[in-house]
């Protein structure tokens, strides 16, 4: 803790690249940008993802997964599981490259997760690169992004199940829990997520309704919701 704490403070003062933490197998850099220290904060400082879990965890997807923090983290507490990262957006995918880029068992995936494949637009609701949301779009054009279903990735990875799935994707969500639950959800065994009702009204609500279909039980830790499945636990 009070390395972290030290690294905070320093990077208020603009030190910012290639810091090392006893926590983290290899150095990461963030931006000079208040969203980046927050993430830190978030990510590093507290510590919102230390999830005590009893058994470790093989395969992981890191849904909205920014500049890569919540990835490294992960990856450094379990060596041996597959990590997918996906972040859709053009800035925080390059520091999630950038990040991970000594980690073998990280692979990031610049799109963003939806209920199917689509295209996907960014749209800027001022909050810089950690609050923007996304919409769907009929035709792909130079500034849309691929979006891809959380089947799909376990489709793609020959995955038969998830067992952890940190989701952060700004309301997103609600979209991805109104439909085709069923070919994924009961599969995942351990859900981190945070919600977006500020963001898309109904976020919670679509949520924790699909979870109540399959035995997940929940509980609160910072920002985020953990819910675990009692079917698969």
């Amino acid at each position: 803790m009070k390395e972290a704490v030290f690294i905070y403070i320093k990077m208020k003062t603009g030190q910012w690249n290639n810091w090392e933490l006893k926590k983290l197998k290899h150095p990461f850099s963030v931006r000079n940008n208040p969203y980046d220290y927050a993430t830190f904060e978030e990510v590093l400082l507290r510590e919102d993802y230390d999830l005590d879990l009893d058994f470790t965890p093989k395969t992981i997807i890191d849904a909205g997964a920014n500049i890569g923090l919540t990835s490294i983290y992960l990856a450094t507490k379990y060596p041996t599981a597959n990590i997918i990262s996906i972040e859709p957006e053009n800035e925080n995918f390059q520091m999630l490259v950038q990040n991970a880029a000594k980690y073998e068992n990280i692979i990031p995936v610049k799109a963003g997760v939806w209920n199917k494949k689509t295209f996907l637009a960014i749209k800027d609701n001022g909050g810089g690169n950690n609050a923007f949301t996304v919409e769907e779009v009929s035709e792909e054009s130079e500034s849309t992004i691929q979006a891809l279903s959380i089947v799909d990735v376990m489709q793609q990875n020959g995955w038969q199940q998830i067992d952890l799935l940190k989701m952060d994707i700004e309301g997103s969500e609600k979209i991805i829990f109104e439909s085709d639950i069923e070919s994924w959800l009961p599969f995942t065994r351990k859900l981190v997520i945070e919600l977006h009702d500020r963001m898309l009204p109904g976020c919670s609500a679509a949520v924790f309704s699909a979870l109540d279909k399959y035995r997940f039980s929940s509980v609160e830790k910072g920002e985020n919701i953990i819910c675990t499945n009692q079917t698969l636990n």
